[in-house]
């Protein structure tokens, strides 16, 4: 058995049975050599039932109680393929993906997952922010890899549960591999997800992430970053009472970590996740490329502390933070100011950074501001593909991604 598909589900009948009968059309793989399992977080609407006469292959675990994403962990134990395929019941692979995904992990030894570029129904496209993350819904894991660091962890119900698990295996040694031409679809099909919950759990967990993983310097900044950034996002669709409550029970889990013991990362997984030192390095290059001396920084992105400190390290005045969304509005970031793009005409500054690496964003960003000015534009994020080597580091270059990748 090479291939295991987990999907975890919850009164999504329809688009589940879909996705099941894509698989069958996407999979491209000999029909012995994959299974999939459907972890059923106690639907009442007749999933397992509809799938149980539909695909009768399917393996289907029935859980009493909603567990959350974390309920993939019950399809990782019974699994029997070499890898496993996390899907969302709405997401599916496209073209050549698993063939592709699966060979790169026979012959790559060092890789533990492959994560494939994911393009939704409205023509755009969704990524973590982090580009060395998993995407629950798009990524290919070895099993051995997801036995040795336990899965996915109970405490995130969702959001940022993949954020931790990838922490894990990164801190093993493990690499996780982004390519644009391993493709996955999404249908962003409307559930009952609830907004308060959504922000709730990202404060909530996006803290707990600080606490557990960052050694205590970088766990300041970032805290100080992440409470600021998605308690604004909470306060602009009027969540402001989730993200108390989600700040309180952050606090709790901070003790916790603290009296079992961080799981802190070491300073080459640190430089993995958010290249502090690779983005000083290319800041600095950028600088003097381009004799910029005051700079504007584009996007209150998850990560914009590497690009706010890079800018530091390289003797650059900061002048202002550039952020589209309401959120942010009249807010200030470390002392800077945050407009909207309109305000780059008026500046006095010799180019603009953006920091957000998130890679379904990079490219609209910096058109973005390019669109406002004729300064030099950084962007730290440049595509790569399974069957080509890495794109040169060309540090003004625009950061779309070709048309193979569209």
């Amino acid at each position: 058995m090479k291939l295991s598909y987990v999907i975890v589900t919850r009164n999504r009948r329809d688009p589940l049975l879909q996705t099941l009968a894509r698989l069958q059309e996407n999979t491209h793989l000999s029909k012995r050599s994959w299974e999939t399992i459907i972890v059923d977080n106690a639907s009442d609407d007749g999933t397992p039932e509809a799938v149980a006469k539909a695909f009768r292959s399917v393996r289907i675990v029935r859980l009493p109680e909603n567990e959350g994403m974390p309920g993939r962990n019950h399809g990782f134990k019974i699994a029997r393929g070499r890898y496993v395929c996390l899907l969302d019941d709405d997401s599916y692979p496209t073209g050549q993906a698993m063939p592709m995904s699966l060979a790169y992990l026979e012959r790559m030894p060092k890789a533990a997952a492959v994560v494939g570029r994911v393009e939704l129904p409205t023509g755009g496209c969704e990524a973590p922010a982090l580009p060395c993350v998993m995407l629950g819904g798009a990524s290919v894991v070895r099993k051995s890899v997801l036995d040795a660091v336990g899965g996915f962890s109970p405490e995130f119900l969702r959001q940022a549960e993949e954020y931790d698990l990838s922490f894990r295996i990164l801190r093993r040694g493990h690499r996780i591999e982004r390519f644009e031409d391993v493709v996955f679809r999404h249908e962003k099909v409307p559930g009952g997800r609830s907004s308060a919950l959504v922000h709730r759990m990202d404060l909530r967990n996006n803290l707990i992430l600080v606490e557990r993983f960052l050694p205590k310097p970088l766990r300041r900044q970032y805290r100080h970053d992440w409470v600021r950034r998605y308690t604004a996002l909470a306060g602009q669709d009027g969540e402001q009472a989730a993200a108390k409550k989600g700040l309180y029970e952050a606090m709790v889990w901070a003790r916790r970590e603290r009296a079992v013991g961080r799981q802190t990362l070491d300073e080459q997984t640190i430089e993995l996740i958010f290249s502090l030192r690779a983005r000083a390095e290319q800041v600095a290059r950028w600088k003097d490329r381009h004799n910029v001396r005051r700079v504007a920084i584009a996007d209150f992105g998850k990560n914009v502390y590497a690009t706010y400190a890079a800018c530091g390290l390289a003797s650059l005045e900061r002048v202002i933070l550039l952020d589209h969304r309401e959120a942010f509005k009249g807010l200030s970031y470390r002392g800077l100011p945050i407009s909207d793009y309109s305000a780059i005409p008026q500046l006095s500054c010799d180019g603009v950074i953006v920091s957000n690496t998130n890679p379904a964003q990079v490219a609209s960003l910096a058109d973005r501001v390019r669109a406002a000015c004729n300064l030099p534009v950084l962007t730290f994020w440049h595509p790569r593909y399974m069957n080509e080597p890495l794109q040169p580091d060309t540090t003004d270059k625009p950061s779309a991604p070709s048309a193979r990748a569209a």
